[in-house]
């Protein structure tokens, strides 16, 4: 972690509007905040175990291991009072509190013995379980490469606005199905007729690594459309500028989205995949395979893959995407396949890495998460 001479001390509300955290090994706050994280977590666990048909997301529920999952839940819980102890006899209040509060709550529910709740079919539910796989897997091994190798070696791991990234994090995870349920609405109320048995057939009968190569390419031109017509102005750059507002690149900069945005862009994407028919487990498959890459692409994380940048997209093509710097405005708009931008003109990958992120102070949206929501519904005299 990134180590500073010790201030005097703040309460949690004073570092959280600060945002920017840093830590000194050993003096106790870094545990303090894994006790918070993991007294959280360990209360959304129980929940999660005594709601399964409103808090876990339908596609996952079939390949869960119980029994793994109860002891991954105490193992949570016991690292969490760990944490909390060690922070306390530190004297960090804040906090440890919260976490071990949260940690209490979940232990008289029943804690990793807690009754399993009925899974139920249900028109409704809330993917919790889709953002705690998502914080402790993907966050948690991120947050180690960042640390490991990282792009700005200056920028702490709760950088500034981390507050405001982990709310579009939370809210973004919590949504998932019901932007799945609109995007599936609305395809089939508009290209539904274009749904020919014959197609679907034919793909679904394809190899599976064929079905991969496929639904990457196919989602991959649709993506470049989108992209590039969110750069165009209008609303819907002032839509896709929360986007780009991040002035800091890391894994959690990628959950930065409008919530337009990720209705119309998730829409656009299960286009090819609605109409193509693509077997489930490729569905399934590239589910998780572009939850992970979309974090890895934004990642605070230096590695030289130089060597299949002819072909695919990599965490430098994106950090210059994303860079503040007017040689590379309106670039490498592919997330997948880099040989994209190359076909239509839009590849921008010098030597290096960007130096400034974020957009112009014109095209700037207000820092804070219901300012930027009202920000593409602004006028463009009334923003400036």
């Amino acid at each position: 972690m990134t180590q500073h001479v010790p201030s005097t001390t703040t309460t949690l509300s004073d570092q959280l509007k600060r945002h920017t955290i840093s830590f000194r090994i050993g003096d106790g706050r870094f545990s303090a905040w894994v006790c918070l994280l993991l007294g959280v977590l360990s209360l959304m666990g129980v929940l999660i175990f005594n709601y399964p048909e409103f808090l876990t997301t339908p596609e996952l529920r079939e390949a869960y291991n119980i029994p793994a999952l109860r002891a991954g839940l105490g193992a949570l819980m016991i690292s969490c009072g760990g944490f909390g102890a060690f922070a306390l006899l530190r004297g960090k209040l804040m906090p440890t509190i919260i976490g071990l509060a949260g940690l209490a709550i979940a232990s008289i529910m029943g804690g990793a013995d807690t009754t399993l709740g009925t899974i139920e079919a249900s028109g409704f539910y809330i993917g919790l379980d889709w953002f705690v796989i998502g914080l402790l897997v993907v966050g948690s091994a991120f947050v180690l490469l960042e640390r490991l190798a990282p792009v700005n070696e200056d920028q702490p791991t709760l950088r500034r606005e981390w507050v405001l990234d982990m709310k579009y994090f939370f809210i973004m995870h919590l949504a998932m199905g019901g932007f799945l349920v609109a995007s599936n609405a609305i395809l089939t109320a508009t290209v539904g007729w274009a749904r020919f048995e014959a197609v679907t057939n034919f793909v679904s009968a394809l190899p599976l690594p064929l079905q991969f190569i496929l639904i990457l390419l196919s989602i991959d031109l649709v993506e470049y459309t989108i992209h590039r017509l969110y750069h165009q102005g209008g609303f819907l750059w002032r839509v896709h500028a929360v986007h780009h507002s991040s002035e800091q690149m890391d894994w959690l900069a990628s959950s930065r989205l409008h919530f337009v945005e990720a209705l119309v862009t998730r829409t656009a994407t299960l286009a090819p995949v609605f109409l193509l028919g693509f077997d489930p487990v490729i569905v399934g498959i590239y589910a998780a395979f572009v939850s992970f890459h979309a974090t890895f692409l934004h990642a605070n994380f230096r590695v030289d893959l130089s060597w299949i940048e002819p072909i695919f997209v990599t965490p430098r093509h994106h950090h210059w995407h994303h860079a503040n710097q007017v040689e590379a405005y309106n670039k490498n708009y592919a997330v997948h396949f880099s040989f994209i931008d190359r076909m239509f003109g839009t590849l921008y990958l010098p030597d290096g890495w960007p130096e400034s992120y974020g957009v112009d102070e014109v095209d700037q949206p207000a820092h804070g998460f219901r300012a930027q929501l009202a920000h593409p519904f602004q006028k463009a005299n009334e923003i400036n």
